[in-house]
């Protein structure tokens, strides 16, 4: 079989963006039937930088007959033809890879994983896709099964290794990369067929001798390059033989021989790893509002602050969690909100005089319900590594408000935080001493501003202590102070309601995130809300 990648020269500026699609175009018309797959760069309709605005109405004039060209290829040439190009998909524009199988017909198209911030904001990619689950795809065309990394998504070792869970038989690289070095794309590619164990054939643009980027190649599912055109302009063959071949490797010093990726899937411990896949929701400052925080988990149905409140509000598609912390004797972040146990459980006394073991004998459970006898308090530990990265969470730091709050406390929940991976993932609440300890002893931590005593005036507060979040106390909030937090780029907090209408008036006001006991009907009111206003 032998795999083909087109490489054109990179034009600098707009105004030579259409000698490089009429390349292209060219370039498609002059392939043979020597050729079995055929692969195009990245923005195959808009290859250059655009201002912004500009991508997509260039995108549109010039995708007609680049796809008439690629159709044409197929079907002359009886070969996969794969165009990266801007393509409009229910409306919106994506990155796109469109395959044609050898009959000019669509066999399936892949949307960029990993888009950086250049792309959404300048050539206004869509990116809303990203932000649920949605497996590496593979398209199989005339008995192939081919995988995709475009660009950016090259860089991400946690996604080959599930497209290589999808066993390919070739990944395609769609690429720019332009200031990427050499030895790092060789690299990449490498990396790439030697963890798919499959062969991978990556087009990209000639930028120039010297130069950064570019650098079409070839590689073997043993991870050694097959074939490079460095910074040519032209067109990168590669006799491959059998598509379907894997690399065999043995089992361990004088093991039997067996697929490399067998070989390394069987050792693999998940477990131990940076959480991700598709439990894992984006950051703080990528997922999109208004949200609602179930307030110390869905205390409605579960013992609040408690594994299963916390688990239930989850599984119910709750995008926020609110825990309170407080400090046991021996210095054991634990999640309860009262600074006592009388209330919640069969035992008396204040957490911060206990240990942590003699608050692990008393039952949290049962004052709730019977069914949750013997349930214990959770360290905050637990509750991190029971959901790391599966759900903001709004850490609410118990205080005084009046003393010198423990800078040790600070860095110790700085440490949980980072152990699980969640610094992206959480946000501290707290009174004015919290968050000047928060300054002070772990100023990356995301700081939101509690009304505390002093709720009127909490954008004050939350401005003077650089707060990315606020969070109001009803009734004291305005309408005005709303407005005055967002034009600081603040994002705003509601405690509480459990009341849909009510829910739903604080967000038509501004509210950014609701906190309530009652997830589910407060989050279908807010989700109305939304909906509406879209209409």
């Amino acid at each position: 079989m032998k795999l083909c990648a087109i490489q054109p020269e990179y034009p600098y500026t707009p105004d030579r963006a259409d000698a490089a699609v009429e390349y292209l175009v060219d370039a498609l018309g002059r392939c043979d039937e020597s050729c079995d797959l055929i692969l195009l760069p990245e923005y195959s309709n808009a290859p250059t930088v655009f201002p912004k605005g500009e991508c997509i109405p260039y995108a549109k004039n010039h995708t007609d007959r680049l796809i008439r060209a690629a159709v044409d290829a197929a079907r002359r040439c009886r070969a996969i033809v794969a165009v990266n190009y801007v393509a409009e998909i229910g409306g919106s524009f994506r990155n796109t890879t469109r395959v044609f199988d050898s009959r000019g017909n669509v066999a399936g198209d892949y949307y960029k994983q990993h888009l950086p911030v250049s792309e959404t904001a300048v050539k206004m990619m869509d990116d809303a896709y990203t932000f649920s689950y949605l497996p590496p795809e593979i398209v199989e065309a005339d008995g192939i099964r081919l995988g995709f990394l475009t660009c950016y998504d090259c860089y991400f070792n946690e996604y080959i290794a599930h497209i290589a869970a999808r066993k390919p038989d070739i990944v395609l690289v769609s690429s720019h990369q332009r200031s990427e070095r050499a030895d790092i794309l060789e690299m990449q590619v490498k990396n790439i067929a030697f963890n798919t164990n499959a062969f991978v054939l990556r087009a990209s643009v000639a930028m120039g001798e010297g130069r950064d980027g570019g650098c079409s190649m070839v590689a073997g599912p043993d991870g050694r390059i097959l074939a490079g055109f460095g910074q040519q302009i032209g067109m990168l063959s590669c006799e491959i033989g059998d598509p379907h071949r894997k690399y065999m490797r043995s089992n361990s010093f004088g093991g039997a021989m067996i697929p490399n990726d067998r070989f390394v899937e069987q050792g693999r411990t998940p477990w131990s790893y940076r959480a991700c896949g598709s439990a894992v929701i984006p950051g703080d400052d990528k997922l999109p509002y208004p949200r609602v925080c179930a307030h110390r988990g869905f205390s409605a149905i579960a013992p609040e602050n408690s594994l299963p409140a916390f688990g239930a509000a989850i599984a119910l598609g709750a995008t926020e969690i609110e825990l309170d912390v407080w400090e046991t004797k021996d210095g054991v972040p634990v999640v309860s909100h009262d600074p006592s146990v009388e209330r919640t459980s069969n035992g008396t006394g204040s957490i911060r005089e206990m240990t942590f073991a003699e608050l692990r004998k008393l039952d949290f459970g049962a004052r709730h319900a019977e069914a949750f006898a013997g349930l214990r308090i959770p360290a905050l530990d637990e509750v991190l590594g029971q959901f790391p990265r599966q759900v903001i969470v709004n850490l609410h730091v118990k205080s005084s408000g009046t003393e010198h709050f423990s800078r040790e406390t600070i860095r110790k929940l700085d440490a949980a935080v980072r152990r699980y991976d969640c610094l992206g993932h959480v946000y501290v609440t707290g009174r004015a001493d919290v968050m000047e300890a928060l300054l002070e002893a772990a100023p990356e931590l995301i700081r939101c501003m509690g009304a505390g005593d002093d709720p009127m005036n909490v954008v004050k507060n939350a401005i003077r202590y650089q707060c990315r979040k606020l969070q109001f106390m009803k009734p004291h909030f305005t309408r005005e102070m709303i407005d005055e937090a967002h034009a600081h780029g603040i994002r705003c907090n509601m405690f509480w309601s459990d009341i849909p209408a009510e829910a739903a008036e604080m967000v038509g006001m501004g509210i950014d995130t609701v906190l309530t006991n009652n997830y589910l009907q407060i989050a279908r009111a807010v989700r109305n809300k939304v909906n509406k206003s879209d209409d």
